[in-house]
């Protein structure tokens, strides 16, 4: 039986491994792309077997090379960067030599016009991420006498609510959650979310947004 360009690829990756896997350089290589792949392939919510169907390869390549056991050829490179709709290039973006580090002290913050803020809730940036594939972005929100409902408001990614002071009705979908301090939320907000009701005032608590960076 003729073998198919699938064996034809597989075998090709695994006398690639054979040769080089004792190469502490090749492997750091394939440590790199297995984390890019994966975190890539994550984001857009494919499963493994899904992306390597469209790549054209084996499933059991694909989880090799995403361990880091197996080291991609090029052309195989090629054809998953294809199916994740990225260029070859941003399996190589090194991402080890950078340490994010964001420090607020107490009070302080850098208040932040939001679609909310037109309802009188008040956005103060905690922090930032400037590097990596995930954009993070938390919040302290305010709600006092002048603020208004709004539970209509849609986003992408996550999004992660935490109580810290005060009472409110939070609206996520058709469900309402009322919420105390020490209470959490943690959600897809493509759907209608938000404060519904505000029942004692203030209301503070700590909104984290979560969305993978997008590179052109």
């Amino acid at each position: 039986m003729p073998r198919t360009q699938d064996s034809h690829l597989e075998q090709d990756e695994q006398t690639v491994d054979a040769e080089r896997q004792r190469d502490p350089s090749v492997e750091k290589v394939s440590r790199a792309l297995a984390t890019q792949i994966h975190t890539f392939r994550t984001a857009s919510g494919l499963a493994s077997g899904t992306l390597a169907k469209m790549a054209g390869i084996s499933h059991s390549m694909l989880s090799r090379i995403e361990k880091g056991t197996a080291t991609p050829s090029i052309e195989t490179l090629t054809r998953i960067a294809n199916a994740l709709g990225k260029p070859v290039s941003r399996f190589f973006v090194d991402q080890s030599e950078r340490h994010d580090c964001s420090f607020v002290p107490a009070g302080a913050g850098v208040s932040v016009d939001r679609e909310g803020s037109s309802f009188g809730h008040v956005y103060t940036l905690i922090g930032h991420v400037l590097s990596g594939n995930l954009n993070v972005e938390p919040y302290i929100v305010t709600l006092d006498e002048k603020s208004e409902p709004w539970s209509t408001h849609q986003t992408t990614g996550l999004q992660f609510v935490h109580m810290l002071e005060g009472r409110m009705k939070y609206r996520y979908a058709n469900r309402l959650y009322e919420m105390k301090p020490g209470d959490s939320l943690l959600f897809d907000p493509n759907a209608a979310h938000g404060p519904e009701e505000i029942d004692s005032i203030p209301v503070r608590f700590l909104a984290v947004f979560f969305n993978i960076r997008e590179y052109s």
